[in-house]
């Protein structure tokens, strides 16, 4: 009796181990930047992101700033969709601040978003 009650624990255990997370990070919906249209040489200026997921399934937002070109940035975001069947009807949403510092005049072109999702376009013109 002793060794059928300690294989039926054996069993039990390894029926119980732990499932491993689904999901992956995949793109998510860059909603709204704020940007001045304007803005001096070695003066800071203030770029805020605001993204969504569409619902609960989603966690882990991460905005991104990268630099693509000599005057072009590339604003984009991603998520964690755990793949979860049914989701709460929530937004999951993350609100960054980015502080950029300019060296010289000119115009500094910002592109949010990639295809599929619609296309932002802002442009902050740097003076003397």
């Amino acid at each position: 009796m002793k060794y059928i009650n300690l294989i039926l624990i054996v069993f039990l255990l390894l029926g119980c181990s732990k499932e491993e997370e689904k999901g992956q990070f995949e793109p998510v919906i860059v909603s709204e930047v704020v940007i001045p249209t304007s803005a001096n040489i070695g003066v800071s200026i203030p770029i805020q992101v605001r993204a969504y997921a569409p619902n609960g399934c989603w966690s882990n937002l991460q905005i991104n700033l990268t630099k693509s070109q000599a005057n072009h940035y590339q604003i984009t975001a991603t998520g964690f969709n755990n793949g979860n069947i049914v989701c709460p009807d929530v937004l999951v949403g993350k609100v960054t601040t980015f502080n950029l510092i300019f060296s010289e005049a000119g115009e500094y072109y910002f592109q949010s978003n990639k295809t599929p999702f619609t296309i932002l376009y802002d442009t902050i013109r740097v003076k003397n």
